[in-house]
């Protein structure tokens, strides 16, 4: 059955292993890891005699690229997840102090609008509770 050779490598920086895929005619694909050491392997010696060492070298760049392009993605991928869950946490927080009767029902707009903006759970519940203590001195003021 006759196959194609796709993309040998070396997988190893002492360039003793190399790896390919073979692409079928029905539509198969089959990796294979083949050691220098192996002279006699019909896989080696038919690569060896398709692809020059600077092919290798070129497609061993190339596989290297891939890799750490794909490895930037994923932790681009993985921030990116971080910082929404960090805003859907931030929202959250904002939905619980609003939820507050003191805080719900102040007029200090103000104060109300720096708990809306604030950038981390912390500044919000620290504006909430500066809302709080303003709330409760205007409490104490009227009560005396």
């Amino acid at each position: 059955m006759k196959r194609t050779i796709v993309n040998p490598h070396w997988i190893n920086n002492a360039r003793t292993v190399i790896s390919a895929e073979f692409h079928y005619d029905d539509g198969r694909v089959a990796q294979a890891t083949i050691s220098e050491s192996d002279v006699t392997n019909p896989d080696l010696v038919e690569i060896k005699v398709k692809f020059t060492d600077e092919q290798l070298e070129a497609n061993t760049r190339k596989k290297i690229q891939d890799i750490n392009a794909e490895r930037e993605r994923k932790q681009q991928e993985e921030l990116a997840k971080q910082q929404r869950k960090q805003q859907e946490e931030l929202f959250a927080a904002k939905l619980k102090i609003f939820e507050i009767d003191s805080i719900k029902s102040s007029d200090n707009r103000t104060l109300k609008a720096k708990i809306r903006k604030s950038k981390s759970d912390v500044e919000a519940m620290a504006w909430a509770a500066a809302l709080l203590l303003n709330v409760a001195q205007k409490e104490t003021n009227i009560a005396e």
